[in-house]
């Protein structure tokens, strides 16, 4: 992709794959996800609220939005648009717009941190935990990835900062991340990072303490001078 200039919003969701068959298709799916995050940043947040937003909107509004009909599409259209659009897909196309707000600048820092989305979790099914990748000068996720159950916070990191660009930045998160791995990946891919290191790495923790010691010598006192 050409980042010599930043993409717009509805450049970037034009670029994710349509799952749906063709036929019977009445809305392009650019059109269904750009009503949704209206919806979305209106204060919407169920599938009810948010085609009975789109469902007030005046013929210019759905103009604006590519949509030929007398009305937006209905809570049914986006059930099915979202119970099998490929999530990856989407975020991935977010990261590229988030990127293309700042096409030729160095993006300088790199928060990562997990965090389970909020409302997920009910009594049958467990909370729905993310890890992504915000960059603030672009004021938004660069990346972001699902951690499975069985999983832990290392491997999706890990997973995360593959696709992640790095080169220029300074990558900072908790504890947990301060693994060899991960602070490999990130300099081998032209970045720096910037962990805290606790008491659950002692050896670490340990040696990071000795590093920053004031020299001594071993004739007594302070480091002799010469």
């Amino acid at each position: 992709m050409n980042t010599s200039k930043a993409v717009t919003l509805w450049d970037v969701l034009g670029q994710v794959p349509d799952h749906r068959s063709p036929s019977g298709r009445r809305f392009a799916l650019r059109s269904v996800l750009a009503v949704a995050i209206g919806a979305i940043l209106s204060g919407r947040g169920s599938l009810a609220s948010i085609a009975r937003w789109g469902r007030r909107m005046n013929k210019d509004f759905l103009c604006a939005f590519e949509i030929d009909r007398k009305c937006s599409p209905c809570q049914t259209t986006f059930h099915y648009v979202f119970r099998d659009l490929k999530v990856d897909k989407l975020e991935r196309a977010l990261g590229r717009w988030v990127k293309g707000l700042t096409p030729d600048e160095p993006l300088d820092h790199i928060a990562i941190d997990g965090k389970e989305l909020r409302g997920s979790q009910s009594g049958q099914y467990p909370g729905v935990r993310l890890i992504a990748a915000f960059c603030e000068k672009a004021k938004g996720v660069l990346a972001q990835r699902a951690v499975p159950h069985e999983a832990n916070e290392i491997t999706a990191a890990l997973r995360l900062i593959k696709e992640t660009p790095l080169a220029g930045a300074i990558v900072t998160g908790d504890a947990i991340f301060a693994q060899k791995e991960i602070c490999k990946e990130i300099v081998d891919r032209g970045g720096d990072y910037f962990f805290i290191v606790k008491d659950n790495q002692k050896s670490l923790r340990e040696h990071i303490k000795t590093a920053f010691l004031e020299p001594t010598s071993p004739l007594g006192g302070s480091q002799a001078q010469p």
